[in-house]
Formats: C-alpha cells, structure tokens, sequence
C-alpha cells in the first residue's frame, strides 16, 4: 500500500464534527441498549428442565454488537466510552416498579431476590468499557510490534 493511498483511506476521528457524530452515535445507541435490556432481562427459556436466563444473554449480546459496531464504524473509543457512562443515568428511569422491575435494588418476588437487575446494570456498564480496554491492548500491543520490528535486522534466508 502507498502512501498516499494510505492517506487517503484514513478516517476522521478528531476534527469536532467527527466527535459530535461520535457522541450522538453514542447517546441514541445507549437509549435503545437500554430500553432493549432493560424490558428483556427477565425473560427466560426453559431447555432440557433447566431455565436459561435468555433476556441477560440477549442483552449481552446486544451490548457486545454495539459495542463492536461503534468502534468499527468510527475507528474511536470515544463512543464506547460514551454508552458506558451514560447507561446506568438513562436507566434511572426505569429502576423502580416499571417496565424492567427493579434494577438498581434487585426486586423481591415470592420471597426471592431478582439479582438479574444488578446483572443487566454490569453488562450494560461493563461491555463497553471492557471494549476500550481491548481497543487499548490492541493498541499497545501493535505500537509495541511496530517498535520492534523496526529494530530487527531483516530474516535470514537459508538456501535449500
């Protein structure tokens, strides 16, 4: 790849227009993560006798699509970091008796404590931020590739 191709397929990522759709991409992606897994949480599936809890596993597939689909399509963790931090304050709506039940404090029904709520707040929060950890690994670890391939000498060929 040349140069100037190179330069030419690189994205935006810091000019302010670029940050503004960031974050909006962010703040609406957040509003539905939140109203999908906060009404679907509960939801079970009953396979081979034992209940799967399938709202929490669809959230956190949900979550884990966003949060890919954020980073691939703007090449930035500011999004990510976006629907992290405003998932549990766009929530707070719905933790009481609601839609979702009790999220921020697990309801008692039948005389059983519902901890899904504390679950969904952890993947909804957690996936996220655990995205711009690995973004950040990944990161690192090819700056620290690039740093020392540049320093070694080029490989050997033994002639057979």
């Amino acid at each position: 790849m040349t140069d100037a191709h190179r330069r030419a397929t690189t994205v935006d990522t810091t000019s302010l227009p670029s940050r503004v759709a960031q974050v909006v991409m962010g703040v609406v992606l957040t509003i539905v993560s939140v109203l999908l897994m906060i009404t679907t949480h509960r939801m079970q599936l009953e396979l081979l006798g034992i209940d799967l809890p399938a709202g929490l596993l669809f959230g956190a597939l949900f979550q884990v699509v966003v949060t890919v689909f954020l980073y691939a399509s703007t090449g930035s963790r500011l999004p990510l970091v976006v629907v992290g931090s405003l998932w549990a304050l766009v929530a707070i709506p719905f933790l009481g008796n609601g839609a979702g039940g009790g999220v921020l404090m697990p309801a008692v029904i039948a005389g059983k404590a519902q901890y899904s709520g504390w679950i969904v707040q952890a993947l909804g929060i957690g996936i996220p931020f655990l995205g711009v950890l690995a973004v950040a690994l990944g990161r690192r670890r090819r700056d620290g590739r690039r740093s020392r391939g540049s320093s070694r000498p080029p490989a050997r060929r033994d002639a057979a």
